[in-house]
């Protein structure tokens, strides 16, 4: 199980996205870009998040292409986490990087977690809200449903997630994201 791609739609964000994971012995690799609005105005951003063996966050690079170009950077090194260069000690406890236009790093702390059918378990993830592209702690709750099947709390969010045998979202709630073509790799 080396990884794998998935291309997802979101009629209701108007978005569409090609996310790809490659995993080795060194980590994992979630990138992808993703086309969408951006300040009311056609975007693209581009994404990487690196791991450790343990799926746990390392490095996180986001360039946002549109009506002007803005890149966040997020680095942790020993549980330190820093955003644009700048240490972020609020983000102490974190391991998860959650960026907000994209199912994709859900699969993160679902292949982190390791969670038997029925268990559940609760983390703080460093989220990259979108559109303000600022980073804040997030808690969060996944409950591990069926073989596939997640549940997502967040606040105020309650999401069924529909994963494929990579952890990769296929379905997020009844259709947000929607995946519409999967493949191994």
């Amino acid at each position: 199980m080396a990884g794998g791609t998935v291309l997802w739609t979101s009629d209701e964000l108007g978005s569409a996205e090609h996310c790809s994971l490659d995993v080795g012995g060194a980590g994992a690799t979630l990138a992808g870009t993703t086309v969408l609005p951006f300040e009311g105005r056609p975007a693209h951003i581009r994404f990487s998040v690196t791991t450790d063996p343990q799926w746990r966050t390392r490095s996180v690079d986001v360039e946002i292409v549109g009506h002007r170009s803005i890149t966040v950077v997020m680095r942790v090194d020993d549980g330190a986490w820093s955003v644009d260069g700048v240490a972020r000690p609020d983000l102490a406890g974190c391991v998860d990087a959650d960026l907000g236009w994209t199912p994709a790093t859900n699969t993160l702390p679902i292949r982190r977690l390791g969670l038997d059918v029925g268990e559940s378990a609760e983390l703080t993830a460093a989220w990259l809200r979108f559109p303000d592209l600022v980073v804040v702690p997030s808690r969060q709750r996944y409950v591990r449903e069926g073989a596939h099947a997640w549940r997502y709390l967040s606040g105020d969010h309650d999401f069924a997630l529909e994963t494929n045998a990579h952890g990769l979202v296929t379905r997020y709630g009844d259709d947000l994201w929607v995946a519409t073509a999967t493949a191994d790799t």
